[in-house]
């Protein structure tokens, strides 16, 4: 199932009973500082929309407790909207465990959540094999380890609250990298609302200074395949006891920029063949798409030679539940939901029957070159494949805008 919530940022569901098409621009290249965002920016429905996916996987399982992993884009151009995320945190949480009742039937939505873990990773892998000036740890990042803040190795060059804008942080953030544990844990009985969604900013506003070529879905898989993060006897990963057998589990992806999840055969799966795609960070390689190290993860042909990323079914494939994300439940697939809050353009095009036309948006070709392309009042948006900004040789066209930023 592939639901879209149209506005400034998007959340994408996978299911194991369908795929999407992930090789399509999300945003524009580069990690420049954006200015914060408009008050109609802040509005965005992201947070709802996460609700009513897991919403639904809560009534097809009938449990009351949610693993929720998210994955945070810490590159210099994300500070505004890992702020817009911070703001609407508590929307979710509201819903989940407080479910409205719409019918008016004095039966609430769906079964109220009543346990929360809730994880945050950055998106930071580093560049393994070559070293890139400014990024902090060249050869793992801050490796899908829970609370980077406390377990990163990368972060630790650039804490949040040594860049972080003045007042961004609840004052119930410190300055200590080991406030708080690997995840926070929410008991609907005995938790503070209003405290958790602080503990939340604390963790998740990892603020800027990442590496800005990043491994998104790699992350993810670093944290909940490389890792092990079940709760377990016994288990003694730094991820250990975030994933519980009897709960739904969501990896939500929070990024601006196109997934760089480079083939790193340090990690490939036993008995599946690998060939490194880790030379696609050395600068003055002549191998890849582009002389540029980010258009690189832009310009390849998917599948191709240029091409140094993973193939999909490495983090979701219907026909393997035990492989990728869903070998957490191979039991349950369908109590793992993943959601990335992205851009896409605020007018989505519609069938005849009103819905969004996602062979328009997305295109047909299997490269998704013929994506949706239209102007916008601050310019053109796309969700075409390599599609190069015309007045920027060295950016693509981004897919969403709105309040004059790109998002």
């Amino acid at each position: 199932m592939l639901a879209v919530a149209a506005g400034c940022t998007t959340v994408y569901y996978i299911s194991p009973g369908g795929a999407v098409d992930a090789g399509v621009d999300a945003a524009t290249v580069g990690d420049a500082p954006t200015t914060p965002p408009t008050d109609g920016a802040a509005a965005c429905p992201s947070a709802r929309s996460l609700h009513s996916s897991v919403t639904l996987a809560i009534q097809n399982s009938a449990v009351d407790s949610v693993d929720i992993l998210f994955e945070i884009d810490n590159s210099n151009s994300m500070a505004a909207n890992q702020a817009n995320l911070a703001r609407n945190f508590a929307t979710l949480i509201n819903q989940l465990v407080s479910p409205p009742d719409r019918n008016m039937d004095m039966v609430p939505d769906h079964t109220p959540v009543r346990s929360l873990h809730v994880g945050v990773i950055s998106s930071d892998l580093g560049t393994p094999g070559s070293t890139v000036p400014s990024y902090a740890n060249s050869d793992s990042g801050d490796d899908g380890l829970l609370n980077p803040i406390r377990n990163g190795q990368a972060i630790r060059a650039h804490q949040p609250w040594t860049t972080a804008p003045a007042g961004i942080r609840p004052a119930r953030c410190g300055n200590d990298p080991n406030q708080y544990p690997s995840f926070l844990s929410f008991d609907a009985r005995t938790t503070s609302l209003t405290e958790f969604r602080d503990d939340f900013v604390c963790n998740a506003y990892l603020s800027s200074g990442g590496c800005g070529l990043e491994q998104q879905l790699e992350a993810a898989y670093r944290a909940l395949v490389v890792h092990n993060p079940r709760e377990q006897a016994g288990n003694t990963d730094p991820n250990a006891g975030f994933v519980r057998p009897n709960a739904v589990l969501a990896v939500v992806i929070v990024s601006d920029e196109e997934d760089g999840s480079v083939r790193d055969c340090r990690y490939a799966e036993s008995g599946v063949a690998c060939t490194d795609g880790i030379g696609v960070f050395t600068s003055t390689s002549t191998a890849w798409a582009s002389t540029d190290l980010n258009l690189r993860f832009y310009m390849y042909q998917p599948g191709s030679a240029q091409d140094p990323t993973w193939n999909l079914d490495r983090y979701m494939n219907p026909r393997v539940p035990n492989r990728g994300f869903t070998s957490l439940k191979p039991n349950r697939p369908e109590n793992v939901i993943f959601a990335a809050i992205t851009g896409v353009p605020i007018n989505l095009p519609q069938t005849p029957s009103g819905d969004t036309d996602y062979g328009a948006l997305l295109g047909t070709m299997p490269d998704g070159s013929d994506g949706y392309t239209t102007m916008s009042p601050e310019g053109p948006v796309s969700m075409r494949q390599r599609h190069m900004d015309p007045s920027c040789s060295t950016r693509v066209v981004p897919a969403c805008r709105s309040g004059g930023n790109s998002v």
